[in-house]
């Protein structure tokens, strides 16, 4: 999201009602703008939605997000409630060597791995231009980077810590001076209260649905915005394509560098079992999978393990399985068919299913 805002007048116009779109324009007329969205399809919300399915919620996208104290005051603003993870479901797995284990790593590994921090402190902080896979088989270690950094950003980002530049994707990675070390992050990491993994009672869909009701008289769907307007205040909201094309007659340059950002294609796929389906199951936040461990899944988010309300009944289990990203592109071409096959094979692997799934609502982004 891109703006050049004049606070002097009272006026605005923001284009793209996604979630990005939206949360500043209610910002805006908070502060008493006059704010005018426009947005090219018939919904707002972009990604962002919630599905009532006779099973329980389906998320289209996200399932989840870290609330601060700030955000928690927003929520109570709009009137959602939230729900924190349950207490004894707080567990995060990571599959290695045929297991969920809570930590992947062996002992020799986690040995080497904390000898790497303490004696490479000028390699740890890699340059603007370093991948995140260099800093972390630097900083880290192979082992670290493979079993605990791949993951973990490939949950967030949907691509290998080699396609993501450390200095942008992790900004605190790269600090001004090379002599910060690890324990001043420790400390700065004590002086704000940690964020707390939380889900809407209804879905992450009534964000969306409280910023349109709010911002209702000001939203203008179906418009489809080929050029800049004139407007003194514009806030640009809207996929890097589309950037592209809006400013390309002023700003030719960086029209050209936009078409080159890269998005990762995602299926998202919302499995529902009855309990007895399992002879392992699921406890906890999710477990995700490193590259090269016989599984074709990014990931699973034990959803109703995680958050109340999440299915029609408490016999029911739901699932949230990740496939695809950067590095699996060839995923997005599957038939329903094939992607439900591979859905059950990899989650029997993990939890020796003994019955389908009910029912499964499959989501797919060509541009996650």
């Amino acid at each position: 999201m891109i703006g050049s805002l004049d606070p002097t007048q009272k006026k605005a116009t923001v284009i793209g009602a996604g979630i990005s779109g939206l949360l500043i324009a209610y910002a805006l007329k908070k502060r008493g703008f006059e704010v005018t969205i426009l947005e090219a399809s018939d919904h707002v919300g972009g990604l962002i939605s919630t599905v009532q399915t006779p099973y329980g919620i389906v998320e289209r996208a996200a399932h989840s997000l870290l609330v601060t104290p700030e955000a928690r005051e927003f929520f109570q603003e709009l009137g959602i409630e939230l729900h924190p993870i349950h207490k004894d479901s707080r567990a995060r797995f990571i599959y290695r060597d045929g297991k969920m284990r809570r930590m992947p790593l062996r002992f020799t590994e986690i040995f080497r791995t904390i000898l790497n921090i303490f004696s490479k402190p000028k390699i740890a902080f890699a340059s603007a231009t370093g991948s995140l896979e260099e800093w972390g088989n630097a900083y880290l270690g192979k082992a670290a980077t493979q079993f605990l950094l791949g993951p973990f950003v490939t949950g967030i980002f949907a691509c290998a810590p080699k396609d993501l530049l450390a200095s942008i994707a992790f900004p605190n990675l790269i600090p001004a001076s090379p002599a910060i070390s690890f324990f001043y992050h420790l400390r700065n990491r004590k002086k704000s209260p940690r964020p707390q993994m939380m889900a809407p009672k209804n879905g992450i869909g009534s964000i969306v649905l409280a910023l349109r009701e709010s911002l209702k008289e000001n939203i203008r769907t179906g418009v489809q915005v080929t050029e800049l307007p004139v407007d003194q205040n514009i806030i640009l909201s809207v996929p890097s394509s589309s950037l592209s094309k809006l400013i390309r007659k002023v700003d030719p340059h960086s029209a050209e560098a936009l078409l080159k950002v890269r998005y990762a294609p995602l299926i998202s796929a919302t499995c529902f079992f009855n309990e007895n389906a399992f002879l392992k199951k699921p406890s906890g936040v999710g477990v995700l999978i490193p590259r090269g461990e016989g599984l074709r899944i990014l990931g699973c988010l034990f959803t109703s393990s995680s958050f109340s309300d999440r299915t029609a009944d408490s016999s029911i289990v739901s699932l949230t399985v990740m496939i695809g990203g950067t590095e699996d592109v060839a995923a997005m071409s599957l038939s329903q068919e094939d992607l439900i096959a591979l859905i059950n094979q990899d989650l029997n692997t993990l939890f020796q299913i003994t019955e389908p799934a009910v029912h499964i609502e499959i989501t797919r982004w060509e541009r996650a």
